[in-house]
């Protein structure tokens, strides 16, 4: 028999009633099997009674996992784990991958940081900053003496001019001659101090901006210098985060990362819950059985995290790893790669020469996908072999039903088009909230960006992200749920998802949003109305379709 271990939790389950899974979840798109839900049910238990003792995890909110594994004895349990570097005293939960408190670590993450603060700095650099300055200055000044010399010369040729026609009244041909030379000798002054004035503000010039040179020259080679050990260094720390799989092989973080640029985004990967737990499972012996995650506390202040949902493993930070770590390991088939839209039909609502109105259902593509070719575009393309142009006016996503109008001519699409980027459209969804929303109406304005290191996430950036406006309106409630009516100003990816769950926005996800809220049956957001002006005739058209929740 095995000796205790605090980090193996026996399952107590009757194996006639609840047989162990045929094969490993999928990590980017599962129902967690039934046992682990009861290990997530069993975490989330210790999580409530042990709240004060973790209070320095959960005060901010982390995503936990559970792996069902079977031990060396046959024994049924589980193993858990936190997100994140900072290592809990708890005995409960899995240790790091990677022991931050390694001296020699410590050592290259401390010159990795040390270079960073050091590129920073020359990227700022005082004296290049002050010469940038003082070339401004100078070419300024240059501008504004050359401009007064030169209105001096223009106003003297004046007064010259004039003092010629009065000469020419008033003196003999012989004084005359010899008027008109001293003039000519004073323009011939005057075009050569003009000359030197120049040569002199282009010789400072130029000596500001030979200092310039060799500043800029001298900062890209320490530049240079820093990123080429900045890059040795980050290869190093690369290759100390090493993974094992079943068959007893590890691979680095550099080594599995190797041909992706930039690395930067992938660096923390280790700190993800499913590496973490599979390392423990496979250094141990155990066979991995089930996987799931689940997010508890608030949600950051960017993201959107709903407390004691279920979420899939970040393919973005895991998905090169996993392919290593769950070698030889059957999976459940990937739900990804099945085509949902397949026994589902078009609702084309309206149709002539030149467009096409479609009512598209839920979980169906507007456009071809990397794995599913089935889509709108491919469907009226084939309907309308004769087509011309791209088709694709604008899409919604495929969780999302409703209204898309679709173009059969290039003309047709050209002037579509132009009516949405002018945001002459008129569209307004549909959507059925969970929770209630407490004022009638308004407007929310989160700009959005995209979540590098979880796509197709996205986050509520007021840094970086792009304008996005909603109005919205309340049509009812009902059994604790809201149903709302949304008016997109403009049209960013998720946008109406994001706005309505986060706590900026509505604070309610949309009912069956398995991004931003509870996964169910299907989203609950459907394009219910369009207007637009029709490319041939100039008459202003309007679209509706009910959805079908």
């Amino acid at each position: 028999m095995l000796p205790f271990n605090p980090r193996f939790s026996r399952l107590a389950f009757d194996p006639a009633t609840q047989p162990l899974p045929k094969r490993f979840t999928f990590p980017y798109y599962y129902e967690p099997h039934p046992l682990a839900n009861q290990a997530i049910e069993e975490l989330q238990q210790y999580l409530t009674e042990q709240s004060n003792t973790l209070e320095d995890v959960l005060h901010m909110g982390r995503m936990f996992g559970v792996l069902v594994v079977k031990d060396q004895d046959g024994v049924v349990g589980y193993l858990s784990s936190v997100s994140g570097e900072k290592p809990t005293a708890l005995e409960k939960f899995v240790p790091s991958i990677l022991d931050s408190t390694n001296p020699e670590l410590q050592y290259i993450q401390n010159k990795i940081d040390n270079l960073r603060c050091k590129l920073d700095k020359l990227n700022d650099d005082p004296d290049l900053h002050q010469l940038n300055l003082e070339l401004m200055s100078i070419k300024s000044e240059s501008s504004i003496a050359l401009d007064s010399h030169q209105l001096r010369i223009k106003e003297a040729k004046k007064d010259r001019k004039l003092q010629r026609n009065e000469a020419e009244a008033e003196m003999s041909p012989e004084q005359l001659a010899s008027f008109i030379k001293s003039l000519g000798e004073q323009s011939s002054q005057e075009k050569r101090q003009l000359k030197k004035l120049k040569h002199e503000w282009l010789k400072k010039i130029a000596f500001v901006e030979e200092q310039l040179r060799n500043q800029n020259a001298t900062v890209n080679a320490q530049k240079d210098a820093c990123r080429l050990e900045l890059g040795k260094l980050t290869k190093l720390n690369l290759q100390q985060r090493t993974f094992l799989n079943q068959h007893g092989i590890t691979q680095s973080l550099y080594h599995l990362f190797k041909d992706n640029t930039p690395l930067e985004p992938i660096v923390n990967s280790e700190h993800e819950n499913a590496p973490k737990l599979l390392q423990y499972a496979f250094k141990h012996q155990m066979k991995p059985l089930a996987l799931a995650e689940f997010w508890w506390g608030p949600a950051p202040e960017k993201e959107i995290r709903q407390h004691k949902n279920l979420y899939p493993v970040c393919q973005s930070k895991c998905y090169e790893i996993l392919n290593h770590m769950l070698d030889g390991i059957e999976t459940d088939p990937s739900p990804l790669t099945v085509n949902p839209a397949e026994g589902k039909e078009l609702d084309i609502i309206y149709e002539d020469d030149v467009m096409v109105i479609v009512n598209k259902p839920e979980e169906f593509l507007s456009v071809p996908g990397k794995t599913i070719l089935d889509s709108v575009y491919t469907r009226i393309k084939s309907r309308y072999p004769n087509a011309t142009g791209p088709l694709i006016v604008h899409r919604l996503d495929m969780s999302t039903s409703g209204l898309i109008v679709l173009a059969l001519t290039s003309e047709a699409n050209r002037f579509i088009q132009k009516q949405f980027i002018e945001r002459t459209v008129e569209k307004h969804y549909v959507a059925l909230l969970e929770g209630e929303v407490e004022e009638e109406s308004g407007v929310i304005k989160l700009p959005l960006a995209g979540d590098l290191s979880d796509r197709p996430r996205q986050l509520v950036c007021f840094e970086k992200g792009r304008k996005a406006e909603t109005t919205w309106q309340v049509l009812n409630r009902i059994e604790g749920r809201t149903r709302v009516r949304l008016y997109p100003k403009t049209g960013r990816t998720h946008q109406l998802r994001v706005h309505c769950a986060h706590r900026l926005g509505l604070n309610c996800s949309i009912v069956g949003d398995d991004l931003y809220g509870y996964k169910q049956d299907r989203l609950h957001l459907h394009a219910e109305y369009l207007r637009l002006i029709h490319p041939v005739t100039k008459k202003v058209m309007a679209f509706t379709a009910d959805a079908n929740f």
